[in-house]
């Protein structure tokens, strides 16, 4: 089988003796040609020629029309099965190879025979480099032989593999050839040395191999997938620290094609051509069109998902870029960095419009709240702050674990992780008592948690092999989910299916559960390695998950299947995806570009997440929180603002002239149902009847008068209630409020206690 280099035609022989020329346009059948006995082993094509090329087990070369499958020649020079056919120096020379030992060049003019060259053994594969120099012969099961193409003089073998050799190829460079063998691996050999400079591990049987231009990819093909390997001459590294010396490198990864569905692998373009610095951070912006990513070098990267072109590079930091987010909207981008600030990017215009500087130490986590106007910031010092995006203004800060925050959708509560065996659950708003903290646990450390999007629950998955649910409001325990046989290290939920929650475990498997009943709906076997990772769509008909064997797998939940996987063979941190699964974001370890995986036909739904319209009461509320004014006395029942309030205090300060206006305004301001004259003539009456009264000097003549007003009080407070005033006349009062409060610091323990009465 071969693809003419215009990709017009699809040339296929078969075992019964066929060769069909297939119109890659109209997937029809062009030309069927008939010419061959034997099966056919081999096809090649020249297009500016109109001619196809088959060898068979016929010993014979048959060229052809490809356009009407028309004889033109019949070439019989060999005396075995022709196993080989190439066509070389645009389309003027043919070369063949043949079990009988030999490879013949000929004349594409007039098909005269040029030269041979003798190999002796069998030749059952045979390659030539583009630049025409070396000839590469596969001579019995696992025999490569290096040979000069012009003279046939013998180089050296390429011999360091021992299993059975099933197909290779050579770069567009001439300078290194791909082998894939039985063993499931490719080895890459130096043909000017015949060294092996790599192998790469294929997780399935390998029937064929192919260069893409410019050999930036190398392409392995076996059952029903498709494996992509980046070609690159230093990307045999799979560990690496950045130095001055380090060329542009991509990573190596794989995309498998399945019958159900069609994967399409992306690489952002390298910004650093000088130097490769690992990506440190990514987050992908909730419309799906934009993905951040922070590195070493203190930079913060904008891409475009739909065209994978660089939109913006933000560089405002000094330090490492530790943790990046999108505000709601997408307007905006929030980094943090080990330098321990914020800083606030306007995507419009990339430019910064604040930077946060309220962190003592090297930041650890970020988010932005589903009002777009509120950040949370976590440090390594266990410092974590809620404040505003556009001032900087700090509403909220607090001791607490940092090193995974969440917040719930209505910004109601903020869960707190530090990677022990306990959550923080912390309640944001006044109305759920503000700055209250409660805590949930497990029996040992817990490894991940999830909130729901209706924020009613968290899911906490721990190293005890369970997963627990629990109400924000309380912190009480609702369902506990028990099936796994190791370690829970992931757990996701989906926006619109409530019920439906996907783990992930040391165990290889996923566990797709409902969470009203407790019961696990499907067992998701397919990874050979510890599940990492695990991403849910929308509207939860797709879960991706991610291992320590370096795939990916992506499964439908309903039914429990797999859809396809992805062998990137490099280790992968972690990865991010849109809301239909449309994009996945990859960030792998140690690398400094970005796969992009697109997945066509996808079965999942766009489902916009939602956003938080805070209302006007919501937005005025957002202020710092100023200390708190010492409460002011409660007032006392119409006595407490005026002259009698005076006298009662100081009364020893005053003369016995003032107490005469005294009662005339006692008597003017508590003119209601019992008047004060009726109150001191009861009392009078009652100070008859205890007997004469002893003499008393000016101070205590003053002290017992103070005491017969306070018995006057009491008294009319028990006959007669006072009215209710309106909270006007309240506040015309106001001004001597505070200067009556303001003069007089000392209470004593007997008024404060009427006050509290009071």
């Amino acid at each position: 089988m071969c693809v003419t280099r215009e990709s017009q035609y699809l040339l296929t022989g078969s075992e019964d003796t066929s060769v069909i020329v297939w119109d890659l346009h109209t997937l029809a059948v062009k030309t069927k040609i008939l010419e061959h006995i034997a099966p056919v082993l081999c096809v090649a094509a020249i297009v500016n020629r109109s001619l196809v090329i088959s060898g068979g087990e016929d010993s014979a070369v048959i060229v052809t029309s490809i356009v009407d499958g028309a004889l033109v020649t019949k070439l019989d020079h060999h005396r075995g099965p022709v196993t080989s056919v190439k066509v070389i120096q645009d389309g003027d020379i043919l070369v063949t190879g043949s079990q009988d030992g030999t490879v013949c060049t000929w004349s594409v003019d007039n098909f005269v025979l040029l030269s041979t060259i003798s190999a002796g053994v069998p030749i059952h594969i045979m390659a030539v480099t583009e630049d025409n120099v070396f000839l590469i012969t596969l001579q019995g099961e696992n025999e490569l032989h290096l040979r000069t193409f012009i003279t046939g003089t013998y180089l050296h073998p390429l011999k360091r593999h021992k299993a059975k050799v099933k197909c290779f190829c050579v770069a567009h460079d001439s300078s290194r050839a791909a082998v894939a063998c039985t063993d499931q691996r490719i080895y890459i050999y130096s043909l000017h040395s015949g060294q092996l400079l790599r192998t790469l591990s294929a997780a399935h049987d390998i029937a064929a191999l192919a260069v893409a231009d410019q050999d930036h990819f190398l392409l392995a093909a076996g059952g029903n997938r498709v494996t992509i390997y980046s070609f690159d001459t230093e990307d045999h590294l799979t560990n690496f620290r950045p130095t001055k010396q380090l060329k542009r490198r991509q990573t190596k990864s794989t995309t498998n094609i399945s019958m159900l569905q069609h994967i399409q692998l992306r690489y952002l373009i390298q910004a650093e051509q000088s130097e490769l610095i690992p990506i440190s951070c990514l987050e992908v912006s909730r419309d799906g069109q934009l993905a951040a990513s922070g590195c070493a070098r203190g930079l913060v990267r904008v891409w475009q998902l739909s065209t994978h072109r660089l939109q913006a590079t933000l560089n405002g930091h000094i330090g490492h870029i530790t943790c990046v987010t999108f505000s709601p909207n997408n307007l905006l981008v929030l980094s943090g960095s080990e330098d321990r600030t914020v800083v606030v990017w306007q995507l419009a215009d990339n430019s910064s419009s604040l930077t946060y500087k309220g962190h003592t130490a090297a930041l650890q986590t970020l988010l932005m709240m589903s009002d777009g106007r509120r950040a949370m910031s976590g440090d390594r010092s266990r410092n974590v702050h809620v404040w505003l995006v556009d001032s900087g203004i700090v509403l909220h800060s607090a001791s607490c674990p940092s090193s995974s925050i969440d917040v719930t959708l209505n910004m109601k509560y903020a869960v707190l992780s530090e990677g022990d065996n306990s959550v923080r659950i912390w309640a944001l708003t006044e109305g759920d008592s503000g700055d209250e903290k409660r805590s949930v646990s497990h029996a040992e450390r817990i490894t991940c948690f999830a909130l729901t999007a209706d924020s009613q629950h968290v899911v906490t998955g721990s190293m005890d092999m369970s997963l627990k649910v629990w109400k924000l409001d309380g912190g009480k325990l609702s369902q506990v989910l028990v099936g796994h046989s190791d370690i829970v290290t992931c757990v996701a939920v989906s926006i619109t299916n409530k019920t439906q929650v996907v783990s992930g475990s040391w165990d290889c498997n996923l566990i797709v559960w409902d969470i009203n009943t407790g019961t696990d709906l499907h067992l998701l076997s397919g990874h050979l390695g510890k599940v990492t990772c695990v991403k849910v769509t929308g509207d939860g008909s797709i879960a991706v998950s991610g291992a320590e064997d370096k795939t990916l797998i992506i499964w439908e939940t309903k039914r429990g299947l797999a859809l396809t996987s992805l062998a990137l063979h490099v280790p992968l941190l972690g990865f991010r995806i849109t809301s239909d699964c449309a994009r996945i974001v990859v960030h792998l370890l140690d690398r400094g570009c970005l796969p992009i995986i697109c997945l066509h036909n996808t079965p999942a739904t766009y489902v916009k997440i939602p956003t938080y319209a805070a209302p006007t009461k919501d937005v005025d509320e957002l202020r710092p929180l100023a200390p708190k004014r010492p409460m002011r006395r409660l007032l006392k029942k119409e006595v407490s603002l005026d002259t009698y309030t005076w006298q009662k205090k100081y009364a020893h300060l005053t003369s016995a002239a003032m107490m005469a206006q005294v009662d005339e305004r006692l008597k003017r301001r508590f003119s209601v149902s019992a008047s004060m004259e009726e109150i001191s003539k009861i009392q009078e009456a009652k100070n008859k009847d205890l007997g004469s009264q002893v003499s008393l000097g000016p101070e205590q003549a003053a002290l017992a008068q103070s005491q017969h007003f306070d018995q006057l009080e009491a008294l009319w407070n028990k006959i007669s209630p006072p009215r209710r005033r309106s909270n006007k006349s309240l506040s015309k009062q106001s001004s001597l409020i505070e200067r009556v409060d303001s003069s007089d610091e000392d209470h004593t323990p007997v008024e404060e206690q009427e006050h509290m009465v009071e």
